[in-house]
């Protein structure tokens, strides 16, 4: 498997940050700048995409390289935020490597304890997953070569620029990756629910109350599944969290690492 490139900034405790199906290290642009005076954020492009590429893997595999970079850049352990499918790397890496993981914090993650869809297990099938999602990232390819989208984008979200967000889905082998992650899903996921009650770490579970690609019940049931899971529900917001809601996403991260005793202090009372 490819080693994980990654960008590295801030100071401070690690944190590293996982993103989603597909995706880059992009997808957490906004929330980087918000983490980065008090910590150290290490945001990797996940195996199968960006600049890493390669094969994609499954959960454990890609547990296995966020092991390989805290090794490379020498830090013990580090608090561990996944978002949508990467929410079961951060899960698969604190049951398989729980030294090595302050605390957890899930965004709008995928729950091992909920059986996949029927449109999950479709997208499995090795050549029709491959095929819906090379076109469905075809469709946004173009959607983001129009100027109006563009200006869209960029109206709405500050960080990444739609110029940033083009190059990335420009990527190839982006419909290979999805599919294999997608059989992953459908195969793999369920194995790690009997370890979630051995995941001891602070964990916080952030949902959007509109997201309609995890449901809120899956949060919920990952949350309670957690001996120490905290839930943090942003109302109206849908699965984009780290885009859309930075702030709240950032500030689940900070009280992580503080309830793990690696955050930053709070400030001191005088007088």
């Amino acid at each position: 498997m490819s080693k994980l490139v990654a960008d590295v900034t801030g100071r401070g405790p690690a944190v590293v940050l996982l993103h989603g199906q597909p995706g880059s290290a992009l997808d957490w642009a906004a929330v980087v700048d918000l983490l980065r005076p008090d910590f150290t954020v290490i945001v990797p492009d996940r195996p199968g995409y960006g600049r890493t590429g390669g094969r994609a893997a499954g959960f454990r595999g890609n547990a296995a390289a966020v092991v390989e970079l805290l090794d490379r850049l020498q830090w013990p352990q580090a608090v561990v935020a996944g978002h949508s499918w990467a929410g079961g790397v951060a899960l698969a890496l604190a049951q398989s490597h729980p030294h090595r993981v302050a605390g957890l914090v899930l965004v709008g993650s995928v729950g091992p304890a909920d059986p996949p869809g029927v449109m999950d297990k479709i997208l499995a099938i090795p050549p029709v997953g491959r095929v819906l999602a090379s076109l469905a990232i075809g469709g946004a390819r173009r959607a983001l070569a129009h100027p109006a989208v563009r200006a869209l984008v960029d109206r709405r979200v500050t960080v990444p620029t739609s110029d940033q967000l083009a190059r990335a889905w420009r990527a190839q082998g982006l419909g290979r990756s999805f599919a294999i992650e997608q059989q992953a899903l459908v195969s793999e996921l369920a194995s790690l629910a009997p370890g979630l009650a051995g995941v001891a770490v602070p964990a916080t579970v952030v949902f959007g109350t509109a997201d309609h690609i995890v449901s809120p019940a899956t949060a919920r049931r990952l949350a309670a599944g957690l001996p120490d899971g905290r839930l943090v529900a942003v109302e109206g917001a849908g699965h984009l969290l780290p885009y859309d809601h930075p702030g709240v996403v950032a500030a689940a991260v900070a009280d992580v690492a503080r309830r793990a005793g690696v955050g930053v202090p709070p400030p001191a009372v005088t007088g």
